[in-house]
């Protein structure tokens, strides 16, 4: 067996060993901190070069204390002159020849790592008089290369990191602040719909306790006026008793009206009773369906009653139906309201203030509400609302 012994032939042979062990560290040094990329490094070139001292000091990307790995044999000559050059913020390549104190020479070199050594350096030394070879320098500032581009890669995960820990607490600060607000505007609309009703209250409380109450003593007062009118005055009899005629008509209107404003729902025994007068008021047939007696809260109640008041009163001018199906229950803690017709359909929902109040009203406690109105099929108001309303604080 032949066995190549040309001097060239062998130095190229280790040439390219080295080489090839070069160019592993990127992928072993992917993902490294400074640490272990200082480590691998000072071990990687006093395997590659045959050294005797090899001094590797790597800059923290974090801002923190420069990791330092120290292999092979120091002397006092070798420590002072590394002191020399590191105090100098961008230490240049460098060559020179050390004398220790047993008489014994160390040929020194000093490479920067990165473009202007800001990644840190790296010092190594021989006692082999042909050190540093331009192969060594070659094979030297390849390492320092890649050393830098581990750096420079650790620097770039440590910014990533703290990139996303940063947009992560803006987005859970942001989470917060926009629930917060949410519940600012929720209980914003809540308060906003009981001060409506409260108003709309008095209104009617003002209405039924004042003018209504003035209107049927005037009539009482009429009745009474009318008896004492003698037989001859039969046509002021006659007047009188068209003015009372007038009167009731009024007084009813005004009940109309009053009921409108708001609905006394629980003087009528609460949501059932109330949704069977609605029924009963309409022009057009409702069939009416309750399978629910549950004790709901007023807002609830309240709320259920204008969504059927709407829809009806929308569909009796609109929808040219026939006939209403009204059906009221509960599922699982919600209150089920639906209102359909079997009119032409092609309701716009967007159209018109009634369904965005009743929107705003619903939505307040908690609620949905949707409008289904295909062409020629009618159209259907729902409405969900949960039976559990949550006090403001």
């Amino acid at each position: 067996m032949h066995v190549q012994r040309d001097p060239e032939v062998l130095r190229l042979r280790a040439l390219l060993r080295d080489l090839v062990a070069l160019s592993a560290i990127p992928v072993a040094w992917i993902g490294s901190d400074p640490p272990m990329v200082a480590a691998g490094l000072a071990d990687t070139l006093m395997d590659v070069l045959q050294l005797d001292l090899a001094f590797v000091r790597l800059s923290d990307p974090g801002g923190a204390e420069a990791v330092e790995v120290t292999r092979g044999i120091t002397s006092a000559a070798n420590t002072e002159w590394l002191q020399g050059h590191l105090v100098a913020a961008t230490p240049p390549l460098k060559r020179e020849i050390l004398c220790d104190g047993d008489g014994s020479e160390r040929r020194e070199l000093i490479a920067p790592v990165g473009v202007n050594g800001e990644a840190g350096v790296v010092a190594v030394a021989a006692e082999r008089c042909d050190f540093p070879t331009p192969t060594d320098e070659l094979l030297l500032s390849l390492a320092t290369n890649h050393a830098a581009a581990a750096c420079q890669s650790a620097r770039l995960r440590l910014e990533r990191k703290r990139a996303e820990e940063e947009l992560r607490r803006a987005r859970m600060d942001l989470e917060v602040r926009v629930q917060e607000r949410t519940a600012e505007l929720a209980a914003s609309r809540k308060r906003i719909v009981a001060a409506s009703d409260d108003a709309r209250r008095r209104i009617e409380r003002d209405l039924h306790d004042g003018l209504q109450q003035r209107l049927v003593s005037l009539g009482l007062a009429l009745r009474s006026s009318e008896v004492l009118i003698p037989p001859e005055g039969e046509e002021l009899r006659a007047e009188i008793s068209g003015v009372i005629m007038g009167l009731r008509d009024a007084l009813d209107e005004l009940q109309e009206l009053s009921r409108g404003i708001h609905p006394a729902i629980r003087t009528q025994g609460g949501l059932g009773p109330a949704l069977r007068t609605i029924a009963g008021r309409s022009a057009i047939p409702v069939d009416l369906e309750i399978t629910t007696e549950a004790d709901l809260p007023e807002a609830i109640e309240v709320a259920a009653y204008y969504v059927t008041s709407e829809a009806l009163a929308n569909a009796a001018k609109h929808a040219r139906a026939s006939r209403f199906r009204v059906s009221l229950s509960d599922l699982g803690g919600t209150l089920l309201l639906s209102i359909r017709d079997d009119g032409v359909g092609g309701a716009d929902p967007g159209r018109g203030s009634g369904l965005t109040g009743l929107r705003d009203r619903v939505e307040a406690l908690g609620g949905t509400i949707n409008v289904r109105s295909p062409p020629g099929e009618g159209t259907e108001v729902s409405a969900e609302l949960p039976l559990e309303v949550v006090a403001d604080s």
